[in-house]
């Protein structure tokens, strides 16, 4: 019985197991045996913990600190968030202006020469707030 604490002991303070059909497995003797060791060295104060209410686990209570280097927390704006997104939108207010000046050079027009002037401006204002358009579209999303 004693061998069996101390091999107890290993596997829940060393190896770190808490499955008590595993504890049961590797020591060769029944789950309701170990959870009576466990409740025996928890009174002693060999090892501190709990059994889960089911009877199929047991906890350990102590805390281990990490020996990995603390990362300082903050509000740093993450990398796809640094887009500049002003070139994009300038561009299509041009773009639109554009439009809306060959609208109006359209509906002002007295001959065929103007009319095709005001067409081609629209054009020229639609690829302009469609380029605009397409550098907004290329933020990178998060992943």
């Amino acid at each position: 019985m004693i061998d069996n604490k101390s091999k107890l002991v290993i596997l829940v303070n060393k190896e770190n197991v808490s499955a008590i059909r595993i504890m049961g497995d590797i020591l060769e003797i029944s789950p309701e045996e170990i959870i009576k060791l466990i409740e025996d060295l928890c009174a002693t104060g060999t090892i501190h913990g709990s059994i889960t209410d089911d009877g199929e686990r047991f906890y350990k209570s102590e805390i281990k600190l990490s020996d990995a280097p603390v990362i300082p927390g903050g509000d740093q704006t993450p990398a796809f968030m640094k887009f500049d997104t002003r070139p994009g939108i300038i561009s299509s207010i041009i773009g639109f202006a554009i439009i809306a000046l060959g609208l109006f050079l359209n509906a002002n027009a007295l001959d065929f020469v103007e009319q095709d002037f005001g067409a081609i401006t629209m054009f020229l204002g639609v690829f302009i707030l469609f380029s605009g358009m397409y550098c907004l579209s290329r933020r990178k999303t998060p992943e």
